[in-house]
């Protein structure tokens, strides 16, 4: 079981779903790192004249307000060769953009100006995660937590990198270490929460995304999980509104969510809501091309149309496709096949995907 690493989140509450890693940086609620905490206005430290700023812009950033961060933290730029806390914040906003020579040379100005802060190491961990580059990540996260064991933002971090270690009870038990130790920190309930999710322990799961989507209620994941885990236990019209909340702040950025239109309109679909469900698919093929689930899906809505040779290719579309994730079975693409086959008239073939649908092992299911 792995966090953000693969290619396909998915779908059906209850499977096995993956994401990819993405550049979200907190700042936060470590015991140790005075360094990066805000002076007094008269202390004369380098920080001086910039600290309530850079306090707002780090409560902004862990809020995931982007915007509100930079309006905050430009005007602050030259300060940030002094400042620990305002270099760590105009790095995670150069990261989020996608300059990473930049965020790079911030990361290290921040650890150098604030070395016994285990937030400013954690962050840098977690862009170096981000980037893909976990031997970097392991290097300062450990630094962080050797300087405070009880971190939040480096505990979190060690979890993922213990999950690519296929180490994934040990990283269970960091994620709620981290949650416990950091009940303001969102990414932590966040984490634990698609932990929790990924067991089918979904009303546990959707306990974590309620907290998370309290502390960072414009982050479309949070919710989106928080949907798919309301759907999961059976409340639809909860699922609902969330998927809607989510589409509202679903914009181009840190958190942008390219699953949350494959996922809503596979709902809609399930409730039968077919046109409101085809828009929603057609968006997720653009942005999923090569999602077997988005094709599979599609072929379903069109048998459910009537629309049988639509159905077809969509459904012969998902099968070319590869779906490590396990989200859609090989078993489900005959099934789905067969009828389709039967609808048009192909009875040899429609018996040919029902013996295949009947005779194809589930996987791990030993």
């Amino acid at each position: 079981m792995r966090f953000r690493g693969s290619t396909d989140r998915a779908v059906p509450p209850g499977k096995a779903c993956h994401r990819r890693v993405g550049a979200v940086f907190l700042l936060g609620s470590c015991l140790v790192g005075n360094a990066m905490r805000a002076e007094p206005e008269d202390a004369g430290g380098p920080c001086a004249g910039a600290e309530v700023a850079a306090r707002s812009a780090t409560e902004a950033l862990d809020r995931g307000e982007w915007t509100r961060a930079g309006e905050l933290l430009r005007p602050l730029k030259a300060a940030g060769s002094t400042c620990p806390a305002v270099a760590l914040g105009l790095a995670r906003l150069r990261a989020k953009d996608g300059d990473t020579a930049e965020a790079e040379r911030l990361f290290e100005q921040a650890t150098t100006l604030a070395p016994d802060d285990p937030v400013a190491h954690a962050q840098f961990a977690r862009y170096w995660l981000s980037r893909g580059q976990p031997a970097r990540a392991d290097y300062e996260v450990s630094r962080a937590l050797a300087l405070d064991p009880g971190c939040p933002e480096g505990l979190v971090v060690e979890a993922e990198i213990l999950n690519l270690k296929d180490r994934p009870r040990e990283a269970f038990e960091t994620l709620g270490t981290a949650a416990r130790l950091g009940p303001e920190n969102a990414e932590a309930q966040y984490q634990l929460g698609v932990w929790l999710f990924r067991a089918n322990r979904h009303a546990e799961a959707v306990g974590q995304f309620e907290k998370a989507a309290a502390l960072r209620p414009a982050d479309a994941r949070t919710l989106d999980y928080l949907a798919l885990g309301y759907e999961a236990l059976g409340e639809g019209e909860r699922a609902d509104e969330t998927f809607e909340r989510a589409l509202q702040v679903n914009d181009r950025g840190p958190s942008f969510d390219p699953f949350l239109d494959y996922n809503y309109g596979r709902f809609l679909l399930k409730v039968k809501r077919l046109d409101e469900s085809a828009a929603y698919l057609d968006r997720a093929a653009a942005l999923l091309p090569h999602s077997r689930g988005v094709h599979y899906e599609r072929g379903k809505l069109n048998l459910a149309r009537g629309d049988y040779e639509r159905a077809r290719e969509e459904a012969e579309h998902a099968l070319s496709l590869r779906d490590e994730s396990g989200t859609v079975l090989d078993l489900q693409v005959y099934y789905l096949l067969a009828t389709v086959c039967a609808r048009l008239g192909e009875t040899e073939l429609a018996k040919k995907y029902a013996d295949l649908a009947r005779t194809t092992p589930i996987p791990n299911q030993d």
